[in-house]
């Protein structure tokens, strides 16, 4: 096992910190939102809470994580989860129930090492609760998926993954697996932590002391002030920007933005659109029909560190999906003062309001296309929006937030408006 301290907070970052204990976890090493979330708890509680340990599966990772979170204070801990085989990767990709039981089995053996006596343990994977248990004296989890209900997440999958049987039937299925594991868990707490209230309120109808917290974020990196070296040097046309691990993925959407630049396009609009992600090609007819007035660029998969600077030089963010469990990209972009174009879907009425986002009237390309026109011209300043969106997912309140909800203060904050 694998213990990487970090440096202590600044001392102007310990004013008005509560004596508590806390554990967070677990960070398994995969690109999700899921593990960006319990990093980024951790970094919050370190504004507001004395002790943060944050647990990683493995030992590379406690290297990778504690040089993110260098100065917070956070002290990261691995639980030595050992290399798998190409035939234990590929069952957990297909069996949550696996993927989870080797995860509980592998926590459960750390536990000598990483202690006990915790006050709180606030865990990213709810089916982790009963294992943590033994060491923290309240239990949270976080909620994820909406609706929370087996059918709901059956076919939410199956929309989402755009209908191809069997593939969207497999995932449909493995949603299912997912949702028996979170209700599971959700037993097994003390509370269920939910990004939206819309969560909040139907877990709470479900039996479950459930409570909305917004999730906390980072962007690592220079501030949006102080970007310097464009992207594009001398662009006079707005810089729009879309980012995606699968630009080709059904529920990405991203072929409705191109329709939607299309029509802009036909309009006399000049636009220049960087594509940022994997799977462009899938993509390659959508571009070959767009006129000459929309130039764009496929950038391909990118470091953290160069999405964010292209964030910071885009005029606008386009997040067409049909749904999120929560948007990281959009918030990220937020933060950097970029505004965000979504449909009218889960969970942006609640996460996204102008000036940091901008939702279409409707589900298609035209209504979508008159989102984008209004967000280019509603005249918000960038500083505006990263100062709106800093209050709303920055680790300084969303730290005070957890800490009232670990401490047993269970506040239910006003609606943001």
């Amino acid at each position: 096992m694998s213990i990487v301290p970090t440096a202590a907070p600044a001392p102007e970052a310990t004013r008005e910190r509560r004596r508590l204990r806390l554990l967070v976890g677990v960070h398994d090493g995969t690109l999700s939102g899921v593990n960006t979330y319990a990093e980024h708890v951790a970094a919050a509680a370190a504004t507001a809470v004395d002790d943060v340990t944050l647990l990683v599966a493995h030992d590379g990772l406690a290297g990778e994580v504690g040089r993110r979170l260098e100065s917070t204070g956070v002290r990261v801990v691995s639980i030595g989860m050992e290399p798998i085989s190409p035939r234990e990767r590929r069952l957990e990709r297909l069996s949550p129930g696996y993927a989870a039981r080797r995860l509980a089995a592998a926590l459960a053996a750390a536990r000598p090492r990483i202690g006990d006596g915790y006050d709180a343990a606030h865990l990213n994977h709810p089916h982790l609760a009963a294992t943590v248990r033994p060491l923290s004296t309240r239990v949270f989890v976080a909620a994820w998926f909406y609706p929370h209900s087996a059918s709901g997440r059956f076919f939410g999958t199956w929309r989402h993954s755009g209908r191809r049987t069997p593939r969207s039937a497999g995932l449909a299925v493995k949603g299912v697996l997912h949702y028996r594991n979170d209700v599971r868990g959700y037993r097994a707490a003390d509370t269920v932590v939910a990004p939206t209230w819309a969560l909040a309120e139907q877990l709470r109808h479900a039996g479950y002391d459930a409570v909305q917290c917004t999730p906390p974020a980072r962007v690592l990196g220079e501030p949006w002030e102080l970007a310097t070296d464009p992207i594009w040097p001398g662009s006079s046309a707005p810089r729009l920007l879309v980012c995606s691990g699968d630009l080709g993925h059904p529920r990405k959407n991203v072929g409705l933005a191109l329709t939607a630049l299309a029509l802009l396009g036909a309009r006399g609009e000049r636009l220049e659109v960087d594509l940022v992600g994997g799977n462009a090609g899938v993509l390659r007819a959508r571009l070959a029909r767009l006129p000459g007035e929309i130039q764009v660029t496929a950038s391909g998969r990118l470091p953290a560190a160069d999405v964010h600077r292209r964030m910071r030089a885009a005029d606008l963010l386009l997040f067409p999906s049909l749904f999120e469990e929560w948007g990281y990209v959009a918030v990220e972009a937020a933060l950097q003062g970029t505004p965000v174009v979504t449909l009218p879907v889960y969970p942006f009425a609640e996460m996204l309001t102008p000036p940091l986002g901008f939702a279409a009237s409707g589900l298609g390309a035209a209504e979508y296309a008159d989102a984008i026109t209004a967000a280019l011209g509603s005249g918000a300043g960038r500083g505006a929006v990263a100062e709106m969106a800093e209050r709303r997912f920055g680790l300084a309140g969303a730290g005070q937030r957890l800490v009232a909800i670990w401490g047993g203060e269970l506040p239910v904050p006003a609606r943001a408006s």
